[in-house]
């Protein structure tokens, strides 16, 4: 038997077995959001990409809360968490069900893209009612208790929730594409990052980059951003906005080409491409711009 299918194994040890034996370019496909099958090794398809941010969406009929704005508006961690357990039973017996269908589309796996903790700053922003508000302190407490209902505290984790949008996202949403985001260390301090500090020590699974620049560099290809997780012992998985890489050479011009966009995010700490950059991996690979190692290393994050 695979040393990947031995369920003695931890998931860890499980998931570094099968990045061993997998093809550099089946190694590069499942960094995608929307990861295609491997039949050889029977892995099934998987699309990362669900949303819950007040309610399990976009898969059918399921329980719908108020807006997370009018959530924070009640002041109750313990309502919070209660929220985020109704959603995380009605996501695990949507995907059971699915799953036996042999269904993998979008908006039906367990990976949820939930809670947005940014901090609503300026009205001009255009998604503050997806946030709590402006207080990182009442974020940062219903950042955890949503994370903890989603998540729950036992052996296997019920659902997957992703602290979002690292950092300092918080407008003019027309401009988020090309934006670049200045802010003091105090600020940073003291405002745009504290709640993403608790969710990570609560052990959210995800983080998304945002699709802004902050101070110069690429969120979602930033060594600040990345040190900081690092300082905090984040252990999950770093995931792009949909298509942020897109941006690095169209929009923010600190890369030249997506070769060259997909070589530096997988070097800076991006796990997963939301979008269609990841593509090109193979391509930089080919170019000496990609190590095999690194590569795997990222497929078992």
């Amino acid at each position: 038997m695979e040393k990947f299918r031995d369920q003695s194994l931890s998931a860890q040890e499980r998931a570094e077995a099968l990045a061993d034996i997998m093809t550099i370019e089946e190694q590069a496909s499942q960094l995608l959001y929307d990861a295609p099958a491997i039949p050889r090794l029977g892995i099934p398809a998987y699309n990362w990409w669900n949303e819950c941010l007040h309610g399990l969406a976009r898969s059918g009929i399921a329980t719908m809360f108020p807006q997370a704005i009018a959530l924070a508006a009640m002041f109750d961690t313990d309502a919070q968490q209660k929220t985020g357990e109704i959603i995380a039973a009605e996501t695990r017996a949507k995907y059971n069900q699915i799953s036996k269908h042999g269904d993998r589309d979008i908006y039906k796996g367990l990976t949820h893209w939930t809670p947005n903790i940014n901090i609503f700053r300026d009205p001009r922003w255009g998604r503050g009612q997806e946030t709590y508000g402006e207080d990182p302190f009442l974020t940062g407490e219903l950042g955890k208790a949503l994370v903890k209902g989603l998540q729950g505290d036992g052996k296997v984790m019920k659902t997957a929730a992703c602290a979002k949008h690292f950092a300092v996202h918080s407008g003019p949403e027309a401009l988020r594409h090309a934006f670049d985001a200045k802010a003091s260390a105090k600020d940073m301090e003291e405002t745009y990052l504290p709640a993403f500090k608790e969710l990570v020590q609560a052990g959210v699974e995800s983080v998304m980059g945002a699709y802004n620049r902050l101070n110069t560099e690429g969120c979602c290809a930033s060594d600040f951003l990345q040190g900081k997780l690092k300082e905090w012992g984040f252990n999950g998985h770093f995931v792009s906005d949909f298509r942020a890489l897109e941006d690095f050479d169209t929009n923010h011009k600190l890369t030249s080409s997506e070769e060259e966009t997909a070589a530096l995010a997988i070097a800076k700490g991006c796990d997963l491409n939301a979008g269609f950059v990841y593509e090109k991996l193979i391509d930089a690979y080919k170019a000496g711009k990609v190590r095999k190692e690194t590569s795997a290393e990222h497929v078992c994050m």
